[in-house]
């Protein structure tokens, strides 16, 4: 996965429009476009700046589980390190229940 198709996924997971995204990073709705379709890459900054936004690391930004993840289970894994740890543990617990 490259840094446009991360970008889009991360995107799409918080439900966030590219337009909302550049509004927010003060940046032209153009420079998200061009990084989604690989025309561009971000900067360092931009990128800090995208990771502060949806309150990921840059390590949670590169970090696609594996490759061979299929995209729901790789958004189920970003999603649950935002979880408070009582919530990490119900949907644990969860998984667990719905596995036997």
């Amino acid at each position: 996965m490259n840094i446009g198709e991360r970008l889009r996924q991360i995107r799409q997971i918080y439900n966030i429009s590219a337009k909302k995204l550049a509004r927010e990073l003060e940046v032209d709705p153009s420079t998200i476009s061009k990084i989604e379709n690989n025309q561009a890459l971000p900067s360092i900054e931009l990128l800090l700046k995208i990771c502060e936004y949806f309150k990921i690391t840059p390590a949670d930004f590169f970090d696609n589980v594996s490759r061979e993840t299929t995209p729901e289970i790789q958004e189920l894994v970003l999603l649950a390190k935002k979880l408070p740890q009582e919530d990490l543990k119900l949907l644990q617990q969860i998984a667990k229940r719905l596995n036997k």
